[in-house]
């Protein structure tokens, strides 16, 4: 049976009122109830608390009885008044306990929500209102406010990371366009500036996007290295102005057998030529094979008498399949090939 029914039975098991003059109850019984109600009705201020108070006030009933004395009654009712007042003051401090943990960590959160929002004026006016409210908040019906205070702030941060994550997703597809934007501008600029002071054509920057272009198309075509043989002998015999010369008239000579396709100064002394799709892999192959057939024969006056010059190629041709490749690979192995062949070597196809 309940505490509250069993206080109501006590009431009225004379069967009439506490104030009805047909059933009177012993003023014992009358402060034995009251102690009793008391300890049930009083505000819990934490479990371990609240079952002590309650047991110490039972003791002080079951010790009364139709005997005791009025010297006895005073003393348990002092008692009681004393174990209140104590039970009073441990609710007091532990409610102002909660209310500074409370306050504590609202302010925390919303210290940590102005940041967040500090973009949003909306936000900010909001959370300025909530941090009123919290500052006032200073009693038990306040201190019930606080969980709605709580679920508003908890409220705007959810509404607050959407919005910032939104914000910043947009923010970065934005500046990776531009970035992109950004480098197919300066390769559009590097491309067009990529040209060979010495013969004319365009350099490695140019062959290169024109082989990611032709890649992207999906068709496949055929590329051609060649390398002049003798180029650095050259140089280093009859200096620069004659090796110019030697390299102009190999891009005339290769250029002359290379029809279908676009000659390119790739690096030092080679020229990379790139077909176009629609010229079958088997004719390219025979075209490039000539032009690396042929030998450039120059007549220069050294040191007061004529010398004849004679330069040929080394060849790499390379099928490229967009599928099965990527430009980086084909890139590096022309770079292998070219640093590994050597001199006066004959023609060779790969």
């Amino acid at each position: 049976m309940a505490d509250t029914e069993f206080i109501s039975l006590e009431l009225s098991r004379r069967g009439g009122s506490p104030n009805s003059e047909s059933s009177p109850i012993e003023l014992i019984e009358q402060l034995q109830i009251l102690l009793r109600g008391i300890a049930l009705h009083a505000v819990e201020s934490g479990p371990e608390n609240l079952e002590q108070f309650r047991h110490n006030m039972a003791e002080v009933a079951n010790a009364l009885s139709k005997k005791s004395s009025a010297h006895d009654l005073l003393i348990a009712i002092g008692r009681a008044l004393r174990l209140t007042e104590e039970y009073n003051r441990q609710a007091t401090a532990v409610f102002k306990g909660q209310m500074e943990e409370l306050r504590s960590m609202l302010t925390n959160m919303a210290e940590t929500v102005q940041f967040i929002v500090s973009s949003s004026e909306v936000s900010v006016k909001q959370l300025a209102f909530m941090e009123t409210q919290l500052q006032a908040a200073n009693g038990l019906q306040d201190l019930r406010q606080l969980k709605t205070y709580t679920s508003a702030c908890l409220s705007l941060v959810r509404r607050e990371s959407v919005r910032l994550q939104t914000e910043t997703q947009t923010k970065i597809a934005a500046l990776k366009s531009n970035v992109e934007q950004l480098s197919l501008s300066l390769k559009a600029a590097a491309v067009e500036e990529s040209v060979d002071p010495v013969t004319g054509l365009h350099a490695r920057a140019a062959a290169e996007q024109a082989i990611e272009n032709k890649m992207s198309a999906g068709k496949a075509f055929l590329a051609a290295l060649f390398v002049m043989d003798r180029l650095p002998s050259i140089n280093g015999r009859f200096g620069h102005s004659v090796g110019n010369d030697v390299v102009i008239g190999s891009a005339h000579l290769l250029a002359q057998k290379l029809s279908g396709a676009t000659l390119y100064r790739w690096s030092g002394p080679a020229f990379l030529a790139i077909f176009d799709p629609s010229i079958g892999s088997g004719e390219a192959e025979k075209r490039a094979r000539q032009a690396a057939a042929q030998q450039l024969q120059k007549e220069i006056n050294a040191d007061d008498r004529m010398v004849m010059i004679v330069a040929g190629f080394l060849c790499q041709t390379k099928h490229i399949v967009p599928q099965q490749t990527t430009p980086n690979a084909i890139f590096d192995d022309m770079d292998t090939y070219l640093s590994s062949v050597a001199t006066e070597s004959n023609c060779k196809s790969a």
